[in-house]
């Protein structure tokens, strides 16, 4: 690879990681290209890009950057995600990847202005998406009121029944 093509790798990288919700590192030595396509749509599903990167060409990327606190784990053959949307999901995708997989292994990650080991990966997998959360800030927000129409229409509903009852005795005495 020649120096013009190294740079615009790296600028290609810094553009992408300004952008980023998460990056996730991991060692994929070992996977089969079958598995290693496998882990490619996994990834773009959780809405991230899987690429596999030199150490140093990744390095000279976060240089200068909050992301500059994962460089410890850029060692060996090093493949990242890059999570442009939700890095729940992305690291839901890869612990579920990772589990299935043993010579797939996470090494850290930088999500939310934080760098994040392999359990820290494990723990925001099991944390619900972004949309999961709404979905349930949404009910929480709708049960009072849903509640409070419960209430409103539960003397009409008591009236309603009382009529039926009085109206089935008084169809089971004239028959």
């Amino acid at each position: 690879m020649e120096r013009s093509q190294k740079e615009q790798v790296v600028a290609d990288f810094k553009a992408k990681l300004k952008s980023q919700a998460g990056v996730f590192i991991a060692d994929y030595r070992g996977l089969t290209v079958d598995e290693v396509n496998k882990l490619r749509k996994a990834f773009r599903a959780a809405g991230a890009e899987y690429r596999v990167v030199k150490n140093t060409l990744l390095r000279l990327a976060i240089a200068g950057t909050e992301l500059d606190a994962i460089k410890g784990h850029l060692k060996g053959t090093t493949a990242v995600a890059i999570a442009s949307g939700d890095a729940s999901a992305v690291a839901k995708a890869a612990v579920d990847f990772a589990k299935a997989h043993e010579k797939f292994k996470l090494r850290g990650a930088f999500v939310e202005g934080q760098a994040i080991a392999e359990a820290g990966i494990k723990a925001l997998s099991t944390m619900p998406t972004k949309d999961e959360m709404r979905a349930m800030l949404l009910g929480v927000i709708n049960a009072p009121a849903a509640k409070l129409l419960a209430q409103f229409n539960a003397p009409g509903q008591q009236i309603a029944g009382v009529l039926q009852a009085h109206v089935d005795e008084q169809g089971k005495k004239a028959a």
